[in-house]
């Protein structure tokens, strides 16, 4: 958890600083951020069977095959980043054509090409953090992601406004010191992995050893879960274009609300990676009655820790927003929405520790289908109809997620139940 809180928190201080130093630099970040997290949670997405492999393989007592894991998934990883940061190159294009206003897409687009500098090393970090959190080691990733924040506010305070004789660069700072510091990141985590006392036994130095159809099962993971991922981040990502629209007032304030949002939900990708991992593992040693209380245990975790973070949220939601920015009216148009967010918080945390419970037992092909039917039949018509002809605008866009979180849950909680009662969780 704390290390997906520690992912976002790069996102968080960008947002933060940025706000601070003017509106319009914060909506032509969140306008690239919005491109970048869409292919970001596609590559994610499709390394995510490195965990379940990793976990499964430590379960049945074969760890030396966790390297090669590793080391696939890793060429993998980098040749995904850079293919998606030639994608990101034309983005005031990309933003044009979404209806944009030409200065905002212009900014945005400039802002888009120095975070697509950070993507191959991003993915790479995540799936060392795969392979670490697969093995039970979760402190490493947790360390350098620590020692990233500190520089990534360092670098920010340095490329935004323009210091130590370098010239302010606003959003583009703010882009370009994090994709150095997730380049960082990446290094420093693999070689902790190399030199970790058990890395001879897991496999991560010396010889490979060979995996059945590897690369086909980590693909087979991978593109449904890249699909239910994908059809879940660009949902929300669509909120976001929505929200410049109606503009670049209402743009700032949702986005502030989208970042809390994502906040609070790095908890919930932290329980359901733990919830994987132990599903997983419970799999692979053929323990089905371990799996459901994995399950079970993981979803009153997320559930107890996004109550507890929604808790502090509204209660200290008036100087949140303001540390966010110093704008007036992006203030006022937010507090009152922020009154939306612990329902729509609460139901997003359910249906996310639901995903990773069926991702540990294999099944994330007819997942993707409950995705797109919840966030896509669901999320996106309501968040349309709320927000611009009903009039409520970006309150109609937050219960729009509500309305499509609601959805996940009902469909992913209905889909676990069916196979753990059949017994037809099996590795992959």
């Amino acid at each position: 958890m704390l290390a997906r809180v520690g992912q976002l928190a790069l996102v968080t201080v960008d947002t933060v600083m940025t706000g601070r130093y003017a509106a319009e630099e914060l909506a032509a970040y969140a306008l690239a951020q919005a491109l970048f997290m869409t292919l970001m949670l596609l590559g994610m997405g499709l390394l995510t069977g490195t965990v379940v492999l990793v976990a499964q393989a430590d379960g049945a007592g074969r760890r030396a095959e966790c390297g090669t894991i590793w080391r696939t998934a890793l060429a993998d990883a980098l040749f995904l980043g850079a293919a998606g940061a030639l994608l990101l190159l034309p983005g005031r294009t990309i933003f044009l054509a979404l209806g944009q206003e030409p200065g905002l897409a212009a900014a945005a687009g400039s802002t888009l090409r120095m975070l697509a500098i950070g993507l191959p090393g991003l993915l790479a970090f995540q799936v060392t953090s795969f392979l670490l959190e697969g093995i039970r080691r979760p402190h490493l990733p947790l360390l350098v992601m620590a020692g990233g924040n500190l520089a990534n506010l360092a670098l920010n305070a340095v490329l935004i406004e323009g210091r130590l004789g370098l010239p302010a660069l606003g959003a583009d700072g703010a882009a370009l010191a994090t994709s150095l510091v997730r380049i960082g990141m990446a290094v420093a985590l693999a070689l902790a992995a190399i030199r970790l006392p058990v890395a001879r036994s897991y496999g991560l130095t010396g010889p490979s050893v060979p995996v059945p159809r590897l690369r086909r099962r980590l693909v087979a993971l991978g593109i449904s879960v890249a699909a239910s991922q994908g059809l879940e981040s660009t949902a929300f990502n669509l909120l976001i274009v929505m929200a410049g629209w109606l503009g670049a007032t209402a743009l700032a304030g949702f986005q502030i609300l989208l970042n809390l949002t994502a906040l609070v939900y790095m908890l919930t990708i932290g329980v359901a990676t733990a919830t994987a991992v132990r599903v997983g593992g419970a799999v692979g040693r053929g323990d089905l009655a371990e799996a459901a209380r994995a399950a079970g245990t993981g979803l009153g975790a997320g559930l107890l820790a996004t109550g507890l973070a929604v808790s502090l949220l509204l209660f200290a939601r008036e100087p949140v927003l303001g540390a966010y920015t110093a704008d007036p009216a992006v203030h006022a148009l937010a507090l009152p929405v922020v009154l939306l967010l612990p329902p729509a918080l609460l139901l997003d945390c359910a249906q996310g520790v639901l995903g990773g419970a069926l991702r540990g037992g294999s099944d994330v092909r007819l997942p993707a289908l409950l995705y797109l039917l919840a966030f896509w039949g669901v999320q996106l018509p309501a968040a349309y109809l709320l927000a611009l002809p009903a009039g409520l605008g970006v309150a109609g866009l937050v219960l729009g997620i509500l309305f499509g979180c609601a959805a996940a849950t009902l469909l992913l909680g209905g889909r676990l139940l069916l196979l753990l009662r059949a017994g037809r969780l099996a590795p992959a």
